[in-house]
C-alpha cells in the first residue's frame, strides 16, 4: 500500500516520502495543492480565531522554522469533514502524539478567517459549523519533532477540504510548546492520564534528571489551578537496562522532580502524589527511555 510520508527530500506520484512520519492518503480523495520545501516563519495556530480589536485573530500562536510540507484535499462525495479529520489523527495517533489545541465547529472562529487569513487556500472556506482544527506534536527519535495543523471544512455545497501541515523543525524550542490547558484536561478527563512532554538530560556525571521546560510547567500549574477538586498522581517510569530496583529509584527521582516543581510554583503538596514504577509499564513507551505521567486520582 502506497503512503504519504513526511520529509524534506522529495515528491512523486502525489506523495511525500520522509522518514519517521508515514501517513496512509485518504481513499479516493483528490490532491488539489502539495508542497514541500524550507520554512522560517510558519505560524502554527495553537488556539482559535477570535475578534480582537475589531479583526480576527489567533489568541495563542508560535513561530516555526525547518521543513514544510502541505496537502490540501477534497474528500470522496458524501465523507463529512469529521470522517476525514478522524482519518488523520487515528493514524498520528500510532506515534507519541501530543494535542496542542484543538477546536470544533464555531468554536474555532470563522471558516473565513482559517482559509484566507491563516492558510490562505480560498478552497477551505466553509460553513463555520462544519470546521474542525487540531495542532498536534509527534516526537521522534531525533529529539527534533515534527508539527502538525489538521484543518477539515465542510462548504455550502456539501464539499469536504482538508488541509494537512507538516513542519519538521530544524531546532528545539528552549522554553517548550505547550499544549492549551483545555487539551490537557480533556487527556486527564477521557483517559484518566497525561505524558509530561520534557525529556530526559544528564549531567557530565551521568546522573539523568528531566529538563522542565517552563511553558510545559506552566501549562500543567495552569491546569491544577482551573480543577481545584482534583488530585495527581505523578508517576515516573524508567526503561534503562538496569535491575528493577535501580529503576524504580530513577523512575520515582523523576516524578519527585516535578512534584517539586509543580509545588514551587504555587500548588499545594496535598494535591500531588509521586510514584515510581521503573519499567514495570511498558505499555506507551514508544522509542522512550523514560517517562513521567500525570494520573488522575480521586480522593476519599
Amino acid at each position: 500500500m502506497k503512503l504519504l510520508l513526511i520529509t524534506a527530500v522529495f515528491i512523486f506520484s502525489g506523495f511525500v516520502h520522509a522518514a519517521e512520519l508515514s501517513l496512509e492518503p485518504y481513499h479516493n480523495a483528490r490532491i488539489l495543492f502539495q508542497s514541500s520545501g524550507e520554512t522560517d516563519d510558519y505560524l502554527f495556530a495553537l488556539g482559535s480565531y477570535k475578534k480582537i480589536a475589531g479583526s480576527w485573530r489567533l489568541d495563542r500562536q508560535q513561530r516555526l522554522s525547518g521543513n514544510l510540507t502541505r496537502y490540501t484535499v477534497e474528500l470522496p462525495e458524501g465523507h463529512s469533514a469529521s470522517k476525514g479529520f478522524d482519518f488523520y489523527l487515528d493514524q498520528l495517533q500510532n506515534f507519541n502524539l501530543r494535542e496542542l489545541f484543538h477546536c470544533n465547529g464555531r468554536d474555532c472562529g470563522t471558516s473565513n478567517s482559517w482559509a484566507n487569513n491563516h492558510f490562505k487556500i480560498l478552497q477551505l472556506y466553509g460553513l463555520d459549523q462544519f470546521q474542525q482544527y487540531g495542532a498536534y506534536e509527534v516526537i521522534n527519535a531525533d529529539a527534533k519533532p515534527f508539527y502538525v495543523a489538521l484543518y477539515a471544512v465542510q462548504r455550502g455545497n456539501k464539499r469536504v477540504y482538508l488541509q494537512l501541515d507538516i513542519v519538521h523543525v530544524d531546532r528545539v524550542n528552549e522554553q517548550g510548546i505547550a499544549a492549551n490547558p483545555e487539551s490537557i484536561i480533556r487527556a486527564l478527563d477521557s483517559s484518566g492520564y497525561y505524558v509530561f512532554p520534557d525529556l530526559l538530560t544528564g549531567d557530565a556525571q551521568g546522573v539523568m534528571t528531566i529538563n522542565i521546560k517552563p511553558a510545559h510547567l506552566q501549562a500543567l500549574v495552569d491546569v491544577l489551578k482551573s480543577r481545584p477538586e482534583w488530585t495527581l498522581a505523578i508517576v515516573g517510569h524508567d526503561y534503562s537496562p538496569v535491575p528493577l530496583a535501580v529503576q524504580q529509584k530513577n523512575s520515582h527521582a523523576y516524578a519527585e522532580q516535578l512534584k517539586t516543581a509543580v509545588q514551587e510554583a504555587g500548588i499545594g503538596a496535598d494535591r500531588l502524589v509521586s510514584y515510581g514504577v521503573g519499567g514495570l509499564a511498558p505499555a506507551g513507551k514508544g522509542d522512550r527511555t523514560a517517562r513521567v505521567e500525570l494520573v488522575k486520582i480521586y480522593r476519599q
